[in-house]
């Protein structure tokens, strides 16, 4: 499928059915209603937009990764930065923000080295780790590929568990009550009584979490050794604005008052947006992520996406560049118009 040529199939699509639904007696007003569907600049159709973007720097093939549960790929320069401010090789993981585009893989930037701290840590019962969702849609996707990160490593598979907390899963069987391939534990009244490692859940199912009775046994382990949740995650931190995002600091607080976590003991992990560049973007994050978690963040806590330059792409890592095509190729290769 080419996507250019079928927005442009769409396009067409669109328009033909737009005209024949809706005609005009008046010409003036049949003329503007085509002149909407049809101008290309104040039409109603925008794009197809096209990124060009340079691709993310790949880290050291050969450097070794801190973590025993890693990727099986080369990771990106800042998932590799990531990977070592988020390891518990070496004692308490570090405060971290990833502020890298679409596609970074910011998932996959603390994913890893969470699963290491809970394989590490698989003798012990207890919520290890919470990943806050702002929405329930981003939950149940980075759900999916929970379950199969896990599922198809057996080092992970039995022994690490995962639970999806959000305002479904009470009451009804087709809510799983296990881990398998595509899902996590989606069952509210399973998730309390098994505990999971890992709990993805949104900002008013934890509030519920740490308020309501029936939620408290969902904490018995951490109660017991508080140091056993390490990792609080907070996914599109720069959605928490305004009086969310007071809420959310609030929360957390709360979180940590119930679970007996002095300040320094818990990892705080944001993703965002890429920042504006200079100096005064890092210091404006990381102030706005102190005062969201209420955790200390260095200047070298920001991690920034980086990519190759413009000669790097071209040679590629053969060291000779890659062959331009030609001009004619380029004009065969434009899209046409179909004839009536």
């Amino acid at each position: 499928m080419l996507p250019l040529q079928q927005a442009q199939e769409l396009r067409a699509a669109i328009s033909e059915y737009l005209k024949a639904t809706f005609t005009f007696r008046e010409q003036k007003v049949h003329d503007a209603f085509h002149s909407f569907i049809n101008h290309p600049k104040d039409g109603m159709f925008k794009g197809p937009y096209v990124s060009i973007d340079l691709p993310f720097k790949k880290a050291d093939p050969n450097e070794e990764i801190p973590l025993e549960i890693h990727p099986d790929f080369t990771p990106f320069l800042h998932q590799s930065k990531a990977f070592k401010r988020l390891s518990s090789l070496n004692g308490q993981p570090e405060p971290t923000l990833l502020t890298t585009g679409t596609g970074s893989g910011k998932t996959e930037s603390f994913l890893f080295p969470i699963l290491d701290y809970c394989y590490k840590n698989r003798d012990k019962k207890g919520i290890k780790a919470i990943i806050l969702y702002p929405m329930n849609a981003l939950a149940t996707d980075q759900a999916q590929r929970l379950a199969e990160t896990i599922w198809n490593d057996e080092r992970l598979k039995g022994n690490i568990t995962a639970g999806l907390f959000i305002g479904t899963g009470s009451g009804d069987k087709k809510y799983h009550s296990d881990m398998g391939p595509d899902h996590i534990i989606e069952n509210r009244d399973r998730i309390i009584d098994t505990k999971p490692d890992i709990l993805l859940t949104n900002f008013k199912m934890l509030d519920y979490g740490l308020m309501r009775n029936r939620y408290d046994k969902l904490w018995t382990h951490n109660f017991a050794d508080p140091s056993l949740l390490k990792f609080l995650v907070l996914d599109e931190l720069h959605t928490y604005d305004g009086a969310q995002g007071t809420d959310v600091a609030n929360l957390i607080r709360r979180l940590k008052l119930k679970l007996h976590l002095k300040r320094g003991e818990l990892c705080p992990i944001g993703t965002s947006a890429t920042i504006g560049e200079g100096e005064e973007s890092t210091d404006l994050l990381t102030d706005y992520a102190e005062k969201i978690y209420g955790e200390s963040f260095p200047k070298e806590s920001v991690i920034t996406e980086e990519r190759l330059s413009i000669d790097q792409f071209l040679k590629g890592s053969s060291g000779q560049k890659k062959p331009m095509p030609k001009l004619e190729r380029i004009e065969e290769s434009r899209l046409k118009e179909k004839a009536d």
